[in-house]
Parts: structure tokens; sequence; C-alpha cells
């Protein structure tokens, strides 16, 4: 039994006659006969009567058919939800993403690409650039956004967003009433940073801007997420360097500076698993790879 042979026996049901059913699935009467021949021949029993003047149902047939319309419907819902799957249009996917990618327009992107597909269950979460690489072998995630850093084979990456740093400091500090600030100024102030074993890659390359600066920053001050940066910073704990995205953070004397000398910027890199089938995932970082081609 096949769903061709279903077909053709729910027409049959429905005409009661061979040649008008023939004529609406647009075949030969020969193929017709044969293959709800064969249907019965699989079932073991037979599903109509037929005589010279007419063709009935029997109440084996009535009750076949009646299923058999269910299991065509059924089989149409599948092909349209793996259908929907297999063009991106439907099912779950799980992003990760750093807390500094969570002020930038990739969110944004992340938010709308869900939005758009009423069928998508987007799920965020916030993790650190590790945390993400190991979520994305363990499959807790499919795609991330991080900061870089060396990658185990099976991991794809691009970079998604390039940003600026700025000073973060506090807003009654001698330095905040500068439109902006040399690096080498702040060589004799304590700063707030996340510790290297955190993000080492993002964590070496503040502390070599610092150092092309002729000063080791002196961090006394170690955090995990760019908020209690923020936060720390505006109680005056210290000074920090920050991706310029946070400055879209408002806390009480709390300000941000541009540098006098901008350094390389902080780059923002979207991992996945390669060879991953899914449409989903191939459809959100086409659209999160927009922004980098926009800027």
């Amino acid at each position: 039994m096949d769903l061709r042979q279903l077909r053709y026996f729910i027409a049959v049901a429905e005409e009661l006659h061979f040649g008008r059913a023939a004529q609406r699935l647009a075949i030969t009467q020969p193929p017709l006969s044969f293959n709800i021949a064969k249907l019965e021949e699989s079932l073991g029993f037979e599903l109509l009567r037929r005589s010279t003047r007419e063709v009935a149902l029997t109440p084996a047939g009535q009750v076949m058919y009646q299923e058999a319309i269910k299991i065509l419907a059924l089989a149409r819902k599948a092909q349209t939800l793996a259908g929907r799957i297999a063009r991106g249009e439907s099912g779950t996917i799980h992003v990760g993403f750093v807390g500094s990618a969570l002020l930038t327009q990739l969110t944004e992107v992340t938010r709308s690409f869900g939005a758009t597909r009423p069928d998508v269950q987007l799920v965020i979460h916030e993790l650190n650039s590790f945390e993400q690489v190991d979520a994305l072998q363990l499959r807790q995630i499919d795609l991330g956004v991080i900061h870089p850093r060396t990658l185990p084979g099976g991991i794809g990456t691009r970079v998604l967003y390039r940003q600026g740093f700025v000073c973060a400091l506090p807003s009654d500090h001698p330095l905040a009433a500068r439109t902006e600030i040399g690096l080498h100024e702040l060589q004799n102030e304590d700063f707030v940073l996340f510790p290297r074993s955190f993000s080492p890659e993002y964590h070496d390359q503040i502390v070599a801007m610092c150092m092309r600066a002729g000063f080791t920053p002196h961090i006394r001050h170690e955090v995990r997420h760019m908020l209690s940066i923020a936060t720390l910073v505006g109680r005056k704990f210290g000074v920090s360097l920050v991706p310029a995205s946070l400055q879209t953070i408002a806390l009480p004397n709390l300000s941000f500076r541009p540098l006098a000398h901008p350094e390389q910027p902080a780059e923002l890199r979207a991992i996945w698993r390669e060879g991953d089938p899914s449409a989903l995932v191939h459809a959100l970082l086409a659209e999160l790879c927009a922004v980098t081609a926009a800027t």
C-alpha cells in the first residue's frame, strides 16, 4: 500500500465509476484498475464490488475510505511541516551571545529574525566565549556570537561586527571633562576588567593597547560582565576600556570618552558547527553577516 494507491482508491470511492475516476486523475483506466487490485491484494480484502452496471464500496471499503482521507491529510501535513523546517520557516534555534554583543544591533537582527517567523522558537543564552564553544559542541546552542578566540576543529567562524573601544570613567573624574582621552593618561589609574581566564584573547587585546601607550594597566578589580564593569566604574572603583556599544548603558556617575588615537577595533564573531544542515542556522547567520556587509 502506498499513497498513490490510496489517492486512486479515494477517487474511485467518490466517483463510484472507474472511467470518471481515471479522468479525474488524468490517467487511463488500466493502470487505475491495476493499482486498485494491488491495493486490495496487499490488504487481503476487497474494497469495491464491481459489476457491469455499478461500482460500490464494501463495508471494509467504506471504513478504508474514511481512514485513507485521514492518512493523506496527515501525509500532506507532514510534508508541509518538514518543508517549513527545511526552508528555515519553522523549528527551534538556540543562540549564544557574549554580554557586550547584546548591546549591539546584532540582537535587533536576531529579534527581527524570530519576529518575522512566527513558527520559529528563538532562544537567547548569555554565555562567555568559552561557554559558547562548549555549548556548541554539546549541541546546547546552534549559533554563537563571541569575542575572537582560538577554536577547536569542526567549528566555523566569521566576523560579524567591529566596534572601537572607549574609556569608561566616573563622571566626576578630571578626565571626564575632556572630549577625548589619550591612553597614556590612564597609566596611573586602577582598572576594572574581566579575568583573563574569562576571554584570554579579548583581555590580551586590551592589555596590548595599554602597553603600546607605554604602560601595563593596573587591573585592581575583576568582574565577569560588562554591566558589572560599568557599575563599578560609576561607583569610582576605577576606569576601564570597553567596546563602544557599552555607551548605550546609562548609570549614575558613569561617562564614556573616545580615545584620542583609535586602536584596532574589537571584533564579534559568529560560530557554528561546520556541516550543520539546519536551514535556520544558515538563514540567521546570513542575516547577521549582512550587518557586517552594511558597515
